[in-house]
């Protein structure tokens, strides 16, 4: 059927083109053609579940000695095969495949998601030849054309090196619901072609707008195919839209050069060098450049992103995402009639679910117009380089035999070879050819390959890579998990009984083989088991596999074997997070992924009627120790790259003078301490209260602690990372008295800021009235009594409270008040400053050191004094006429730049800002 389907599909210029030219009809019927194909083969299937059964031929053989003679009464039922193509099965032994790929040849090196372009000339060409104006409605001739470029790009990259020599590939093909074809692409390179340094990366990938003058070609070709959106605000309607937030994180930062994290996530240069693309009206930078490489790009002329891969455990996702199959959509279903709501479904004894791996495929299956066509002409949707060679085995006399309900055990028996499986095969060759004695059975197919035909072993003619997989068995299956574990090790064996021989002696066992051999030494079975696993299962599966584990496998050390495999029980937490916070920087302690990891292991072990305590040795499962990452605010000061933090922290902190060095100190020492403390800077323009600011929240963030910066203005709060205004960090009223506080309530997520936060730094503090910190510390000692019964007894509940500012600078706004007034509503004049320790900073860090003394009223004074004195209000000033205030001053010779007007030339002097003058307006 799909044979006669691909022919109907095919232009002929000698036949009626009725079909082909049916528009969204010719969609209609695509789609129903491969549904029919579809439908056929699981049909097939369906009706041969009750006649295909498989079993153990040692248990035929019992059973036939019992004298079972229906072949009908024994075995199991065989659902949806990993043969059908786009299957669950089929997905799953792929995404093993490609992991087996990878333990083979390392974690791959490139990403590249190869887009179908419907303007590319071929298309367009085949489609007008056919009478049609767009090629939406041609899914034939795309899937046809993507095909074909498809393959010539693999060539390039397998044959022409265009990225670097390739060691393997895998791809597969996806067909999104709105979109055309493309294809996911991984590839693995050759140690001398690796992109290990950013010179590297930039050779190969780029996320910048071409010269537009020098490379018109690439910048044409970026502009149209490698800019992403416009998305955000100017466009909230674009498909990348999600909750007002870009799920792809565009645009990005800007970033003067390539930089690898400790993860070996990559960011990519993308420099703030004002090119541009217009699109949609918008002007689009750096920031809105998908990665490609200019190669492929303007060769190809399609969407082509290119990506180097982390080095990260989340690999394994990769394969997930690439290997997820088919598309589904979402259904819901509702009520109709509402007066049915509250009326009791009829009481029916409970039936049996029976799982249905032919319905479940087909439920909700969505199959569009593009992937039809594509099915319909044969073409792969996954593909493999080199091949990997399943390797099955099994215990003595328990091959899997197939057969029908009709036939007779005797008949199945006299058919059967219990000699042709490829595992005593394997056994009978070693016997025959010595040449294979020296390999393990994984390593056995790069000089032998499987005829399945035939069914046995032949020695290659030609070297060609080949990656072998021993299927898994798990740790519950007993005597075969050992067989499995001691085929990693034994090379040559003959027999069953020479795989179970160590130093002479033939074991009982193959457990008993495997202790002999050092193998299960104490846990160390399953740790074996868990270091294997770790190399294709996810995270969810690993931790099923510990709890299986502790609850039936007698595990001597459970807290050895958490100490020692909980990063991979723990691997996808902070992908996970990252995605379900939609927030792709995230990153979390290692403490953090561990009770993540305990809560779910916890959570496993309750449906056995078990918990953590239940197993001696086992960490406490932490309270609420993922609440906070619920917690929107709290992840905000959570977000920040530690590793990073660290290196700038020991950067800054060698930079500090000597008072600055005082301050540090003393603020990180309150902050280990946890007691709190009271703490103001006192210090002119320039004395590096923003240095000391950061080198303090570098240090401390880096160490997971939280840290609020806040100012009184939102220009100085913009001065410090992560800092926000006083007033919407802390719900400050607007109208304040004596008597205020905070609009902060109990068991909220600002709440559980505060009581986590270790250290309030509050900048341009004299700026603020003192009856906003009164409110603050009211609302601080209200809140932090939760963690802390003598919060209420303690300045700002005992959180470490660190202000800077100066008091020459602009002091409280108090209307219709004098000098007095304004003095008395500063936070020297507060209850809470006697708990205040003050630091003075005075060397202005601004200043060269080699300036010149000045001359000021006859005697010489440095120049920073002279600053000082100006700042103090000491300087003698003077009066220009009569009437006007004594506010002028002399400025120094030593400091002024003299020139005549005639010598005067305005492309050599400096910008001069006139001072604002305020008027009255009637």
């Amino acid at each position: 059927m799909r044979e006669y389907q691909a022919f109907r599909l095919q232009y002929r210029s000698s036949e009626g083109h009725t079909l082909l030219m049916g528009g969204r009809l010719f969609l209609q019927y695509v789609v129903d053609a491969w549904c029919c194909i579809e439908r056929c083969r699981l049909r097939w299937v369906e009706t041969h579940q009750s006649t295909i059964r498989s079993e153990l031929y040692n248990n035929l053989v019992d059973s036939y000695s019992h004298g079972d003679v229906s072949a009908a009464e024994v075995g199991k039922r065989i659902v949806l095969p990993s043969s059908f193509t786009g299957g669950f099965r089929y997905m799953q032994q792929n995404y093993q495949d490609s992991l087996a790929v990878c333990k083979e040849y390392g974690h791959p090196d490139l990403f590249v998601t190869f887009t179908c372009n419907p303007k590319w000339t071929e298309i367009e060409r085949a489609v007008a030849d056919a009478g049609c104006t767009v090629a939406s409605v041609r899914p034939d001739i795309v899937a046809r054309v993507f095909k074909i470029k498809l393959d010539a790009m693999m060539s390039d990259l397998m044959k022409k090196d265009v990225l670097g020599r390739v060691l393997a590939v895998v791809y597969t093909i996806e067909f999104q619901k709105r979109g055309l074809p493309h294809a996911h692409i991984v590839l693995w390179l050759a140690d001398d072609d690796k992109l290990l340094s950013t010179e590297e990366i930039d050779s190969v990938i780029s996320a910048e707008i071409p010269d537009k003058d020098n490379d018109k070609v690439a910048y044409e070709a970026v502009s149209q195919l490698m800019m992403h959106g416009p998305c955000g605000a100017a466009n909230p309607k674009c498909p990348c839209m999600a909750e007002g937030k870009c799920t792809k994180f565009y645009p990005k930062s800007y970033t003067s050069s390539t930089t690898i994290d400790s993860d070996g996530y990559a960011s990519y240069r993308r420099r703030d060098d004002g090119r541009t693309v217009e699109c949609n009206n918008i002007l689009l930078d750096n920031r809105h450049v998908v990665p490609y490489n200019r190669g492929l790009l303007v060769k190809y002329q399609a969407h082509i992103n290119v990506e180097r891969c982390n080095r990260a455990q989340s690999i394994k996702y990769l394969f997930k995402y690439i290997g997820k199959g088919p598309d589904k959509v979402t259904a819901v279903l509702e009520r109709v009639n509402k007066n049915l709501e509250n009326t009791k479904p009829p009481t029916a004894t409970p039936r049996k679910v029976e799982y249905d791996e032919v319905k479940n495929y087909l439920s909700c299956r969505y199959l569009s117009a593009a992937e039809a066509s594509w099915r319909i002409f044969g073409f792969p949707i996954h593909h493999r380089e080199p091949y990997v060679q399943r390797l099955f085995f099994h215990l003595e006399d328990e091959q899997e035999v197939r057969f029908q309900d009709n036939e007779s055990l005797p008949e199945i028996l006299g058919r059967f070879r219990p000699d042709a499986s490829m595992f005593v095969q394997w056994l009978l060759n070693n016997r025959r050819d010595e040449a294979g004695r020296d390999l393990t059975y994984v390593k056995y197919p790069k000089k032998y390959r499987w005829d399945n035909a035939g069914k046995y072993w032949a020695r290659r003619k030609q070297k060609i890579d080949v990656v072998g997989r021993m299927v898994y068995a798990h740790p519950a299956s007993g005597e075969r998990f050992y067989m499995r574990l001691l085929l990693n090790h034994v090379i040559g064996a003959t027999s069953f009984e020479d795989i179970r021989t160590v130093e002479g002696f033939v074991c009982p066992t193959y457990k008993e083989a495997c202790f002999r051999r050092g193998l299960l030494e104490s846990d160390k079975e399953w740790h074996i088991a868990l270091d294997e696993a770790s190399s294709f299962a996810s995270a969810p599966q690993l931790r099923e596999l510990f709890v299986t584990m502790l609850l039936f496998c007698e595990v001597s050390n459970p807290l050895e074997l958490w100490e020692k495999h909980w990063s991979d029980l723990a691997d996808d937490v902070e992908y996970t997070q990252r995605k379900l916070l939609n927030c792709p920087t995230l990153v979390i302690a290692d403490c953090d992924k561990q009770a993540f990891a305990l809560e779910a292991i916890n959570n496993l072990l309750n449906q056995h009627g078990k918990s953590l305590a239940n197993f001696p040795g086992m960490p406490e499962l932490p309270r609420d120790s993922t609440s906070k990452f619920r917690n929107q605010l709290l992840l905000e000061e959570l977000m920040y790259n530690r590793q990073e933090l660290e290196v700038e922290a020991i950067k800054l902190v060698n930079c500090l003078n000597n008072m600055q060095r005082l301050i540090f100190d003393k603020v990180v020492h309150s902050v280990s301490l946890g007691e709190g403390g009271f703490y103001f800077v006192y210090g002119h323009g320039g004395t590096g209260k923003t240095f000391l600011w950061s080198t303090i929240i570098s240090k401390l963030r880096s160490e997971g602690l939280i840290v609020l910066a806040v100012a009184s203005s939102g220009i100085a709060s913009l001065l410090i990372e992560g800092g926000r205004t006083a007033h919407s960090r802390f719900r400050i009223p607007i109208d304040i008295n004596e008597t205020s506080t905070c609009e902060i309530k109990k068991k909220t997520h600002l709440a559980e800021l505060i009581c986590k936060a270790s250290l309030v730094i509050w900048d341009e503090a004299p700026m603020t009235h003192r009856f906003i910190f009164e409110a603050v510390d009211r609302s601080f000692r209200d809140v932090r009594h939760t963690i802390n019964p003598n919060a209420a007894s303690m300045p700002f509940g005992g959180v470490t409270m660190l202000l800077g500012g100066d008091f020459r600078q602009t002091l409280p706004v108090v209307p219709k008040e004098g000098r007095e007034g304004i003095v008395g509503a500063s936070i020297s004049k507060s209850s809470l400053w006697r708990n205040c320790k003050v630091f003075i900073m005075e060397e202005n860090m601004r200043l060269e050191k080699n300036i010149p003394p000045v001359t000021v009223d006859g005697t010489f004074l440095s120049f920073k004094d002279w600053i000082l004195r100006i700042g103090n209000g000491v300087q003698q000033t003077y009066t220009l006429g009569d009437g006007d205030d004594s506010t002028w001053i002399n400025i120094p010779k030593e400091v002024c730049f003299l020139v005549s007007v005639k010598d005067y030339m305005p492309h050599t002097a400096s910008l001069v800002m006139q001072a604002p003058v305020s008027s009255t307006l009637n």
